[in-house]
């Protein structure tokens, strides 16, 4: 059946704590036994990452020539455990030579620098204003202020957030360097079994541009395979320009994903015509191959509303899409050395599909159980930027073990 049709698979060949999570017949335990989401050890005075970003956009908004009168109490606790504030006496000092340590253990690059123009940390930018500071920033990346603004800005906060964390944990237990923080955590563990086989569950709280070491990721899209602009707020969005190639001044200059998705609906005759909900099309990562992303799958999720600028998401499109997915990489898995073994999952149609975060998960993982009885298991990874979604996630993951357990 061609695209047209039944959706299908349509590949282009090589162009402490988590728990067991069970589904029909299967269990959700931790490989320690303990009770939630990767335990951790973390100082009581250790402030949570929410509240270090907050105080990071306070920073940013007021400058470093104004810190001695801006109330940051988070920060300074925050330094006081890093042992910073013995070197330079305390003070705003602390504060500022935190952030310093923290920008720098970024290791340069687009977020490296961004994140120094952010804060006004180089050379002649101690003073500059606020929005020449978000100007200098934007232009790390090749993007418009107002783009920077509403996408890019959040990241470089909630990223040098993490690296204070970081200080905090390595200088705060010096006979534990590597203390695992408690609730900040941006990575769940859990174990999953489904009839005799068990498989790595990943759960990421970070946007879909960061990700890293999975094989393939899944994006959603709509049913004509139409990219969105770089610069709107979705995963296919983000995920087209982390593909894309760039010029030193971030200009793009190829268009990996949507060249190859454009030769894809050539291919199959589908230019300006709607695939089947539920079709896969496979292509290459292109950018994304520098975080170890190795094939990008396409999905065919939503169906845009005639007369409208809504989208409608059906439950057969995503039960489509996920068999489609695993159809189409045990067809690839062997063809890759080392073979294929993780598909990470954003939450299908709950961006302009509009789907309840929760009603799109259980469609997902109600699919999910239908493809990992395979006698080769893959290692699961969902990915979400809302830490409220990724607690839905493991929510209810616990709750279809519950279910499957009888009680």
């Amino acid at each position: 059946m061609g695209p047209g049709g039944h959706g299908e698979v349509l590949q282009d060949p090589l162009a402490d704590s988590a728990r067991v999570i069970r589904g029909s017949g299967t269990g959700l335990r931790s490989p320690s036994g303990v009770g939630h989401a990767r335990s951790m050890e973390v100082a009581p005075d250790v402030p949570a990452l929410d509240e270090i970003v907050a105080e990071l956009r306070i920073l940013r908004e007021r400058g470093l020539v104004r810190l001695r009168h801006t109330d940051l109490r988070d920060l300074s606790r925050a330094a006081s455990r890093t042992g910073l504030a013995r070197a330079v006496d305390g003070g705003p000092g602390a504060v500022e030579a935190m952030l310093r340590a923290a920008v720098e253990n970024l290791g340069g690059g687009n977020l490296g620098g961004a994140a120094s123009a952010t804060f006004g940390l180089g050379r002649g930018e101690r003073d500059m204003a606020a929005q020449d500071r978000r100007r200098r920033a934007a232009l790390s990346y090749g993007v418009s202020i107002e783009r920077f603004r509403k996408h890019h800005e959040r990241i470089v906060l909630e990223q040098v957030a993490e690296e204070i964390l970081k200080l905090c944990m390595t200088s705060g237990f010096p006979d534990r360097p590597h203390s695992i923080r408690a609730e900040i955590a941006q990575q769940i563990d859990l174990l999953g079994q489904i009839g005799d086989n068990r498989f790595p569950i990943i759960v990421h709280i970070e946007p879909v541009e960061l990700l890293s070491d999975v094989d393939i990721l899944v994006v959603p899209e709509n049913v004509y395979l139409q990219l969105p602009q770089y610069f709107k707020s979705s995963v296919s969005a983000a995920v087209r320009n982390a593909a894309a190639i760039k010029n030193t001044d971030g200009e793009v200059v190829t268009d990996v994903v949507g060249d190859d998705l454009t030769s894809w609906l050539r291919r199959h005759g589908r230019v300006g015509l709607p695939v089947a909900p539920g079709t896969v099309a496979a292509v290459a990562p292109g950018q994304m191959a520098n975080q170890r992303i190795r094939r990008i799958y396409h999905a065919a999720i939503t169906a845009p509303v005639p007369g409208t600028n809504y989208y409608d998401v059906e439950p057969a499109a995503i039960v489509g899409s996920v068999r489609n997915v695993f159809s189409l990489a045990r067809a690839e898995r062997d063809l890759f050395e080392p073979a294929l073994s993780s598909l990470a999952f954003p939450l299908l149609g709950a961006g302009r599909g509009g789907l309840d975060p929760a009603t799109s998960f259980t469609w997902l993982w109600t699919a999910l159980e239908r493809e990992l009885r395979d006698d080769r298991p893959w290692t699961i990874h969902f990915v979400t930027r809302r830490r409220s979604s990724a607690e839905l996630i493991v929510a209810k993951l616990s709750e279809a073990h519950a279910i499957a357990a009888g009680r």
